[in-house]
Order: C-alpha cells, then sequence, then structure tokens
C-alpha cells in the first residue's frame, strides 16, 4: 500500500512537528487516471485542474548551505543535503497546508479574473501594484491582513466585500493526496495514452501493485531519495461543482499565499531552525512550477502574449535537444511558432516523461534547459539596458549624430565605412523603418507591457526612455540612408565593383535576412568595426585598447548597438512571462496539453469532426434521395474543410498583447463524380472537383485501384504588412479518373445489366448502405471525436490480480471508472451502490424482470441486482434500468436490504 499524506489530519498537526511525526497514512488517494483522445485534450484545457504536479528545484537552497557550512564549520556536501531536504520538505509542507485552509474556508479564494471580481480593495491594490511595482507592498499588506483573520469568517467578510462565494462548497467532501514521485510510469497514463484498452489497463495495474518503485508520501524523509530535482503529485477530490466555480481561482490563490506566505510569516523557522531564515532570501518563485497532470489546466486559457509564453516552456522539456525559440535573436512570436507547429500529437509522451530511469532525470533536462534559457534571456536585457544607458549617459542623441555625420564624411570612399554603412542602414530599416514595419510596432510596444514595465530595470530611465531615444536616433538616420542610396552610393562603378561582406551583419540580421554561415566562414570573413581617430569612440576603460573594454569603435557602431539593444528588448519581452517570474506567485504551465493554446487561439476546434459528421451525412441523404432511385451514374460528393487562422491581429490591451486570430472560413468541397459502373457492366468512375485536389473515393467497400488524378491550385496571398500574411481566395480543379475493383459497383452494374426501366432499386439500396457506412465509420474516429475515459488503477490491479491478466470483457468498465463484473450493467450497478453508501462491492448477480421494455439485444432494460457487499452481511437488492448499448441512460429504482442486516443498514 502507498504512504500518501492525507491533508484534513493536518489540523492536528503543529508546524513545529519533527519532519518524521508528519503523518503518512496507509490510504489510497491516488486519483482515478482520466484518459483522453486529441479532441477531448482540447475541450478540457478550458476545465480547471483537479490533479498538478509541483517541481521543486533545491539547487539555490544547497548553494547557500553550502557558503554557510564553509562560515560555521561544517560538512558543506552534508549540510547541501540536509538544506536540499528540508527545503523539498518545506514547499510541500507550505503548499498543502495553505490548500487546507481554503478548502476549510479559513482562507478565501481570490478571484483570477479581476473584471469579475466585487472586492474593491484587492482590485485597487492590484491596480496600483501594476502601474508602478514599488506600491506592491500594500499587496502584501493585503495579504497580511486576510492571513491574520484566518479562520474568523466574520472578520473576513468585513475585510473586504467577500461573500459566501470566496469560500469552497462543500468543504466536508474535499480531501488532499500528496505523492513523491520517484519514475513516471503508467500512474501518470493520462500522460502517454490516447486510449484505454488491454495492454495499457495491464500496465497501470502492474505499476499500481508496484507502486513502491514509483510513489512514496510526500513527506518520506528517506535520506535516498532525491531532493534536488522533486516532482511531487497533488490530487484534489472535491465537489464537481466546487472544482468547476472555483477551480482557477483556487490554484491562482495558492500561488499568491504560498509566495507571500514564505517570506512574510515564521512557518519555516518553525518548520526549519537551521534554514528557516535562508530559505526565506531564496527566489521561491524561481526554484519552482506548478504544471496541471493531465489535459486540464491550472490557469484559465487565453490567447494572449502571456499566456502563449508560459506554455511556451514545454519546448524546453523535450529530450532532443535542439535549442527552442527561446535562444533565436529575433523570435517569430508565440503566435507564428504556434500556427508553424499546428495540429500536433498528444497524449504520446511526447515530452519523455518514461524515457528517463527517474523523475529526477526528467526534470533535471527540463531544469537544465530552462535555466539556461531564463540565464540568455536575462542577459540579453541587462546588457541592452546598460548599452542604452551608457550611449545615453556618455553621448546622447546631438554628440552622436554629430559624430555619425563627422565621420562619415572623413572616410565615405573607405571599403570598410562602405561596409559598415551597409550594415546600419539595412538593420536601422528592419528596427525601425515605418515603411516595412518589420519590428518596429514590435519594439514600440515593449514600452507598455507589464512583463516589461515591472522588470527591475534602470531607475534613471523607464523604457519608455529608451525607446523614444531610439525613435529620435531613426528619424535622423533613416533620412541619411535614403539620401546614400539616392547618390547610389553602394553601386557606383570603381576599379572593382563594391560587394558587401555579409559576415559582417549583427547576428540578429543574419537571422531575418536567412544569411547562414558556418563557424569557420564567420570567422574567415569576420568584420572588426574600424576605429576613427587614436581610440575606439566609446570604451569602459579608454586606457586600454583591450576589445574586452570596447563598448563601440566609432559611431556607426555605436548606432548599430543601439539597435541590438531595442530588438534584444524586443526578444526579452516576447518570453518574459515564461521565464522570468515577476508577479509574486510561481509560473503553471499547461506543458503536457499544446492543445489548450491551440483550441483558446482558435486553430483546433474538438468539435469540428462532429459537425463536419452530421453535415456529410446530410448531404449523402440527400443524394441518396436525388440520384439513388434512377438509373442516372451522376451523383454529388460532398465534403468540407475546417475553418483555417490564417495570422493574428495584435492589439494591446492593459498591457497586454492580445491576439486575434484571422480566420478562413469552413468550405465545402463539391464534386461531381459519374460512376459508370451500373452501366457499362465496369467498375470505372471520374470524379471532377473545382475546389482544388482531393482524395478519389466511391466511398464503397473496394479493393485494388488504379486511379489518376490531376490538380493545379493557386493562392491569393494577402499581406497589409510583412508580419502580416493571410492566404485569401483559393482557386483550383481536380480531374480524377480510375478502374476500382468495387464490389459494390460490381454487384451493381450485374443488376442494373438486366434491367431495362428507369428506377434502380438495388442502386438506391447500394446509396443508403454507403450514406450509413460512411456515418458509422466517421463515429469511430479516435482521434478527432472526443472521447474519455476514467480508470481507477485500483479496480485495475484488483482484476489483474484475480485473472493474472485483464479481461477483454473488463475492459469497458474499467474505462468507465468501474469495477470489473459480469457485464457493464452490473458494473454501473456496483459504481451507484458503492458512491451511495461509501463502501465496496464484492459481488452482484444481476436478474431480468420480465414484462418490461425490452433492450436492443433482447434483454430487458429493468433489472434486478443482488449484491454483497462491505456494508452489511447478506444481500442487498437494487432495482435499476439499464442499457448496456447506453450505460449513461442508467437509472435507479431503488434499494432495500433483502437480509435483516442489510436491511438496518441501508434503512429499508
Amino acid at each position: 500500500m502507498k504512504k500518501m499524506f492525507v491533508i484534513l489530519p493536518l489540523l492536528a498537526l503543529t508546524a513545529s512537528s519533527a519532519w518524521g511525526q508528519v503523518p503518512a497514512h496507509q490510504t489510497s488517494l491516488l486519483k482515478p487516471l482520466t484518459i483522453t483522445n486529441r479532441a477531448q485534450c482540447a475541450v478540457d484545457s478550458e476545465k480547471p485542474a483537479d490533479s498538478i504536479f509541483v517541481m521543486i528545484d533545491g539547487y539555490n537552497a544547497g548553494k547557500a548551505a553550502n557558503s554557510i557550512a564553509k562560515i560555521v564549520g561544517q560538512n558543506p556536501e552534508e549540510f547541501s543535503k540536509r538544506a536540499m531536504r528540508e527545503f523539498r520538505l518545506s514547499v510541500a509542507f507550505m503548499t498543502l497546508n495553505i490548500m487546507n485552509k481554503m478548502v476549510r474556508g479559513q482562507l478565501p479564494v481570490l478571484p483570477s479574473n479581476l473584471k469579475t471580481a466585487d472586492l474593491p480593495r484587492y482590485i485597487q491594490t492590484n491596480e496600483n501594484c501594476e502601474k508602478n511595482p514599488q506600491t506592491c507592498k500594500n499587496l502584501d499588506a493585503y495579504i497580511s491582513g486576510i492571513w491574520a483573520r484566518q479562520g474568523k469568517k466574520a472578520e473576513l467578510l468585513a475585510y473586504d466585500r467577500f461573500t459566501k462565494a470566496n469560500f469552497p462548497l462543500h468543504a466536508s467532501k474535499d480531501r488532499l493526496g500528496c505523492y513523491y514521485i520517484k519514475q513516471f510510469s503508467a500512474l501518470q497514463g493520462q500522460l502517454s495514452s490516447a486510449e484505454v484498452n488491454q495492454s495499457n489497463l495491464q500496465d497501470i495495474a502492474v505499476a499500481y501493485m508496484n507502486e513502491k518503485d514509483y510513489l512514496t508520501g510526500c513527506f518520506d524523509a528517506d535520506e535516498s531519495l532525491s531532493n534536488r530535482f522533486v516532482t511531487l503529485q497533488l490530487d484534489w477530490e472535491t465537489n464537481p461543482a466546487s472544482l468547476e466555480k472555483q477551480g482557477f481561482d483556487f490554484w491562482n490563490s495558492l500561488k499568491i499565499y504560498l509566495s507571500w506566505a514564505w517570506r512574510h510569516t515564521n512557518e519555516l523557522d518553525q518548520m526549519s531552525p537551521t534554514f528557516g531564515r535562508i530559505f526565506k532570501s531564496i527566489a521561491l518563485e524561481e526554484s519552482l512550477i506548478f504544471a496541471p497532470n493531465g489535459c486540464r489546466s491550472m490557469t484559465k486559457p487565453s490567447c494572449d502574449s502571456q499566456y502563449l509564453s508560459v506554455n511556451s516552456i514545454r519546448e524546453l522539456a523535450k529530450l532532443d535537444g535542439a535549442k527552442s525559440e527561446h535562444f533565436k535573436t529575433v523570435p517569430v512570436g508565440n503566435e507564428a511558432e504556434l500556427l508553424n507547429k499546428g495540429v500536433r500529437g498528444v497524449n504520446n509522451d511526447f515530452l519523455g516523461t518514461q524515457s528517463h530511469n527517474s523523475a529526477e532525470e526528467w526534470l533535471g533536462n527540463f531544469r537544465k534547459n530552462l535555466i539556461q534559457a531564463r540565464g540568455y534571456i536575462k542577459n540579453r536585457y541587462q546588457s541592452a539596458v546598460t548599452n542604452l544607458n551608457v550611449l545615453q549617459d556618455q553621448m546622447g542623441m546631438a554628440e552622436l549624430t554629430q559624430a555619425l555625420s563627422t565621420q562619415v564624411a572623413a572616410n565615405k570612399n573607405a571599403a570598410q565605412m562602405k561596409n559598415e554603412l551597409y550594415y546600419m542602414c539595412t538593420e536601422i530599416r528592419l528596427a525601425g523603418d515605418d515603411r516595412l514595419d518589420f519590428l518596429k510596432s514590435d519594439i514600440e510596444r515593449v514600452a507598455v507591457l507589464k512583463n516589461m514595465t515591472q522588470m527591475q530595470y534602470s531607475e534613471r530611465r523607464s523604457l519608455q526612455q529608451h525607446i523614444d531615444f531610439f525613435k529620435s536616433l531613426t528619424e535622423q538616420v533613416i533620412p541619411f540612408c535614403d539620401d546614400l542610396e539616392k547618390q547610389n552610393y553602394w553601386g557606383a562603378q570603381s576599379d572593382t565593383e563594391y560587394t558587401v561582406n555579409k559576415a559582417g551583419f549583427a547576428p540578429w540580421a543574419k537571422e531575418m535576412l536567412s544569411i547562414k554561415d558556418t563557424a569557420e566562414e564567420a570567422e574567415a570573413n569576420k568584420i572588426v568595426p574600424a576605429v576613427y581617430g587614436d581610440a575606439p569612440l566609446l570604451a569602459w576603460n579608454a586606457t586600454t585598447a583591450s576589445p574586452a573594454q570596447v563598448i563601440c569603435y566609432n559611431s556607426v557602431d555605436c548606432v548599430r548597438l543601439m539597435i541590438k539593444s531595442l530588438v534584444d528588448l524586443y526578444a526579452v519581452s516576447t518570453f518574459a512571462d515564461g521565464l522570468i517570474p515577476l508577479s509574486g506567485k510561481a509560473t503553471d504551465a499547461s506543458i503536457f496539453n499544446p492543445y489548450a493554446e491551440l483550441k483558446t487561439c482558435k486553430i483546433y476546434d474538438p468539435w469540428f469532426q462532429s459537425q463536419r459528421m452530421n453535415k456529410v451525412f446530410a448531404a449523402d441523404l440527400v443524394n441518396t434521395a436525388l440520384f439513388g432511385w434512377n438509373i442516372l451514374p451522376i451523383y454529388v460528393d460532398v465534403n468540407y474543410k475546417a475553418p483555417k487562422v490564417a495570422s493574428f491581429n495584435q492589439m494591446v490591451k492593459e498591457g497586454v498583447i492580445k491576439f486575434d486570430p484571422r480566420i478562413e472560413k469552413s468550405e465545402a468541397e463539391r464534386s461531381i463524380v459519374a460512376d459508370f459502373g451500373p452501366l457499362v457492366g465496369a467498375p470505372c468512375a471520374v470524379s471532377l472537383n473545382n475546389d482544388g485536389l482531393k482524395n478519389f473515393d466511391f466511398y464503397t467497400f473496394s479493393g485494388i485501384s488504379m486511379n489518376y488524378c490531376s490538380a493545379k491550385e493557386a493562392n491569393e496571398v494577402i499581406a497589409n504588412k510583412p508580419s502580416d500574411v493571410a492566404t485569401g481566395a483559393k482557386n483550383g480543379r481536380s480531374f480524377c479518373a480510375g478502374c476500382t475493383l468495387n464490389f459494390n459497383a460490381a454487384a451493381h452494374a450485374a443488376t442494373v445489366a438486366g434491367t431495362m426501366g428507369l428506377v434502380n432499386p438495388v442502386k438506391f439500396v447500394v446509396y443508403v448502405f454507403r450514406t450509413f457506412t460512411k456515418l458509422f465509420s466517421a463515429q469511430k474516429d479516435k482521434v478527432n471525436i472526443p472521447q474519455t475515459w476514467e480508470v481507477n488503477p485500483q479496480y485495475a490491479a484488483e482484476v489483474y490480480k484475480k485473472y493474472g491478466q485483464i479481461p477483454t470483457y473488463c475492459v469497458e468498465q474499467l474505462g468507465r471508472g468501474m469495477r470489473c463484473f459480469a457485464d457493464v450493467c452490473a458494473g454501473k450497478a456496483a459504481q451507484v451502490f458503492e458512491k451511495k453508501f461509501n463502501t465496496k462491492v464484492n459481488d452482484v448477480y444481476l436478474r431480468g424482470n420480465e414484462g418490461y421494455g425490452e433492450g436492443g439485444d433482447g434483454s430487458s432494460l429493468q433489472k434486478e441486482g443482488w449484491i454483497k457487499s462491505d456494508l452489511c452481511k447478506g444481500d442487498s437488492i437494487m432495482r435499476f434500468t439499464c442499457d448496456p448499448k447506453d450505460i449513461d441512460s442508467f437509472k435507479l429504482v431503488s434499494i432495500r436490504g433483502f437480509h435483516q442486516p442489510c436491511r438496518n443498514a441501508i434503512g429499508r
């Protein structure tokens, strides 16, 4: 059995208890696994999570302890190990403790959507914090006021406009389970399975029976457990109404309370007297990541830069080692990446959780990539701001433009100057030219984005001042470049015609211009900016000629440095939300569900296939009515294309870029098909389609075929600006013909050959058959028709122990979250009985009652179940209606005890 931690008894636990006294109950709190296909995964992304991962990196705690150990004379290695273990235990304890306080109604659930919230003090405090990060201390004071009133509902209701809606519903039914994951396994099967079958049920059963190899309790203090990279799984079992109404707010509140309590309460000192003060100094938000365990979400999805940026860290968890877009010098933007990636696999362990020997290895790889990306982004930000400040402090606009004019005039004919001016003019056009607007609008938006304005930049200048400096310089430099072009400066004939050395472009410009050169080529053609005068124009130390001390060699180089710095700020703004937690709470990302973004940005519609199936069915019925009764060989084939997002319009609202998808509407593809088989006795056909190439298909049972298709297609492209390209009207046609070993057509032809009448009943039957065959086939789509299963690992293990395998007849019942009995109706009856009386059913004997409605298979819909359970000694009788083909229509009629102990237990 599992060593699991039940949070409800936590109320009796004092914070000063030793870790060894934390209760680890022998109970089963592992949530049933919710397994979904791709379409259902997209649907579930808009539902609050009830199971999450807490990913902890103890490096900062260990590093701080290592430094202190050397001062106080402790063994640095042992001291660090102890600190990381207590850091892990402290995070787990405080996380669960705060969740418990909310579950028990001691702390209110804070709304994540401030627009719909009716808490004036909370809203005003948040608004002030966003406008000026220095006023965020008021938010700390607000949370402090709530914390001081915890458990005093009357005082909390008076503190702000809190109501009963801010406290959990049916709190007595809530319980929490907490697990330390040693190794990802089938117990996290929703990450690696898109359906339920005999094979994965057996994997789940075996993993459950050997759970000690994969899981332990959150507060297991065994020194052999890793404490550097730790993945915890928290399962929250609550009333569905509470989860639906408060789930997103619950997780948002957890992150807010945890960050505040970590720094402002004395709980850390009580839990870890040795390291408590050290832990408070650690940036908890950078040592912690939350992630939903599966397809549901902790934060409600929204198509904006903040949400897409946070979820982009998913790419850093991959195994392939390829550099993600976070390391690009000029990111194309999260929305463009989303379009480029498009629809892809899910629930197939695409992040490789089960490809590692331990959860520690998987998280270690993820954290390594994340830390590298975070460091890269931070360095770019700090370097950009420093360079911009130095340029303005040491030179300013007037001096820089004057130096540019003087140095160009004096060295205009030098080949080196031509190259450098070519680079400068090209780069400033890419970054700041209104006529092109490749990056100009994106750069100017940086100054109003919350993820940038709340970052710690130089107090001497705001980001808007840096942007204004950039705009002022471009207004002077771009006309200067225009004049050079009018003079044919780079195209003038000389003894040797001028050719630009492309190796000299800045790396970000090379990326935009698709200039690719090897490291050897770049080194061979490397250009060092010229020094016009006795020393570089701007240097950290003017007394040395060391390149490391040079800021920019000449005026052209200084202008290019300014351009690069603004491009860097734009790149930082693209991923700042995901890599640099700024809002006083840890990041949460739907890393296991890429359809969270695809659905919220309307790139993927999980309901389209269902709608298409119904539309095609209706069209086929019309075809049957029009063409199915006569001897004419012609019918109209209709298909439907899903609407397509071609591009995104961007708008800034409340300091966040909102993406508005530009959608190409759904279209119907129509083809005229002439099936000549019924007339000439040969199964041949011709298809003409004016909507572009489509598959040549008779929609009948076909064998070997030889088909020919010819198609032409043209797309009209709409481009309002380089960054906004949409595909417009599509013009195309295709012609297909072929002979197929088509058994339906052949049989049809034989029938028509001996019939001279105008009415063809056999053809009508064939068309009707084809129509319903297509419908039933479409309904079996395992990918794009939403489907969900719920598997209780304990039930699967019970069946496996009993039979040594999972019998095929148990697959459906186990996939519905039931125990396995004689048939699905017995399983459903047992499930209802267990839920009603909170007990275990051991056996169900079914008896159909004659004289009631008949099921599709001839069995009675109304049944009587004789149930043996742990509730009482003897039998209980349950009467219900159940159709095995539609188990969701199950309806309870009555329950009574047959034997006296059961009558006493049931009350009748």
